[in-house]
């Protein structure tokens, strides 16, 4: 692959991992997932701490991608990595959210 559609391809995920990351942090601190356990808030903190890393590593990522002309294989590798931090985050605040829906109640037809 060319360096230049290797850069390319990582600047866009880049930005669509910030954009994920962003979306994140604003639904962490909704009040539809207020904790109401120690369990639920410790969690909180915790996604909240990832989610504050993650972005900090994207922003560097993506400020040294648009300064340099070529991309090394470690920075290629670490783009990857970040994508897959990502995607772990979102399975995990995926996992929280669905701890505060409510039960869906059938009811019998007699």
């Amino acid at each position: 692959m060319e360096n230049v559609k290797d850069k390319s391809t990582c600047l866009g995920k880049l930005e669509r991992c910030k954009n994920t990351i962003q979306h994140f942090k604003i639904r962490v601190d909704s009040y539809l997932y207020e904790p109401s356990t120690m369990g639920l808030f410790e969690t909180k903190a915790y996604l909240k701490n990832r989610i504050s890393k993650l972005s900090e590593a994207n922003r560097k990522l993506l400020e040294y991608l648009k300064t340099t002309k070529e991309i090394l294989p470690e920075q290629y590798q670490m783009v990857n990595f970040h994508i897959r931090e990502t995607s772990e985050l979102e399975f995990d605040f995926m996992e929280y959210t669905l701890k505060f829906r409510k039960p869906v109640r059938i009811r019998q037809h007699v």
